[in-house]
């Protein structure tokens, strides 16, 4: 299966959310979707971007950021994107025509061309706003603009349905819920245009650092308890805590938030060449030392021991190849 584009030359940024990493001339250039730039996903796949097309003769990725990530799985299942970020929500929402699928007859058969190669922790739900906005804890936001996430994305559907679940407030009936991608979202955050924001990063963030650099931001506390407690027993989610100088002076905190996380995963379409897959996977884990340079908190979040603590539906077989070469385990598939 050929890649869906292919490019003689050194590939090169394409515009300002789509980005070309080349070092082998007359390489074949496979497409890569993730969301915002200083979110978790775009720092992973633009840094396997880099190790890729260093160590795999012929290949080279052009990751492109703009979009919801329920948006970039159709396109994948439709082969129009070769890897891609996702998340087991939206592998669920697809299976069960919910959400953006519900009247999308085919989405359970399209979600059969969506193969795993590894899963990490996205990060920490930031509930974030400013020290001066009146918004002391969650309950507080009544009347207020809330951005929980892009239109139609997944993450919007877990904010807004956690913070229904802990305090009780529906979006659109007690807040204004802002409809923004994450890069308008987080520029409007920065110019003081909306009360809260609500981003998915591990910490530190560069997006919510930027934040902290010019005002005093407070990170909210979610009773994550009471969220846990629903999760059933296919769902990924993660109990976290932001500690209370995770990003300087300017974060008001006195004490650790608690907060939500979840696994996501790295992936490709199905149909994408075996052997493709395989000798991405194996540059990935041979060289991950090369991914920590990208950020921190890779070096935690990257392992290759908990790279299939959660599978969604499947593997993909290049994938699977790998893992069983260097004789790792490999837990059954969640299935919805």
């Amino acid at each position: 299966m050929k890649p869906t584009k292919l490019i003689k030359g050194i590939s090169t940024v394409v515009g300002i959310a789509a980005i070309g990493i080349a070092f082998n001339a007359h390489a074949e250039l496979y497409r890569v979707t993730s969301i915002a730039p200083g979110m978790s996903p775009f720092v992973v796949n633009t840094a396997i971007a880099k190790v890729v097309a260093k160590h795999v003769p012929g290949i080279e990725m052009q990751v492109r950021a703009t979009g919801a990530a329920t948006r970039h799985v159709i396109e994948a299942a439709q082969g129009k994107v070769d890897f891609l970020f996702n998340s087991g929500t939206i592998n669920w929402l697809m299976v069960k025509k919910i959400g953006p699928y519900k009247n999308m007859e085919n989405a359970p058969e399209l979600e059969k061309n969506l193969g795993m190669i590894f899963s990490y922790e996205i990060g920490p739900y930031h509930y974030i706003t400013r020290a001066d906005s009146g918004i002391e804890k969650l309950e507080d936001i009544v009347g207020k603009k809330i951005f929980a996430g892009p239109p139609g994305g997944a993450a919007k559907r877990v904010v807004l349905g956690n913070i229904k679940l802990t305090t009780g407030l529906e979006g659109a009936k007690d807040f204004e819920v802002v409809e923004f991608g994450f890069d308008a979202a987080i520029q409007a955050f920065q110019d003081d245009k909306i009360d809260m924001i609500v981003l998915p990063t591990n910490v530190p963030s560069s997006s919510v650092s930027q934040f902290a650099l010019t005002k005093e931001i407070r990170l909210l506390d979610i009773d994550t308890a009471k969220i846990a407690a629903t999760w059933k027993p296919w769902q990924s989610g993660t109990v976290n805590e932001i500690l209370p100088d995770a990003y300087g002076s300017n974060q008001v905190n006195t004490s650790a938030v608690s907060t939500h996380g979840a696994l996501v995963n790295f992936s490709a379409r199905m149909d994408l060449d075996e052997e493709v897959v395989y000798q991405v996977t194996k540059a990935i884990w041979e060289h991950v030392d090369e991914l920590y340079e990208a950020a921190a908190w890779m070096k935690n979040t990257v392992v290759l021991e908990k790279a299939l603590e959660y599978i969604p539906s499947r593997l993909h077989p290049g994938a699977e190849r790998y893992y069983r070469e260097i004789a790792m385990a490999i837990p059954d598939p969640v299935t919805y």
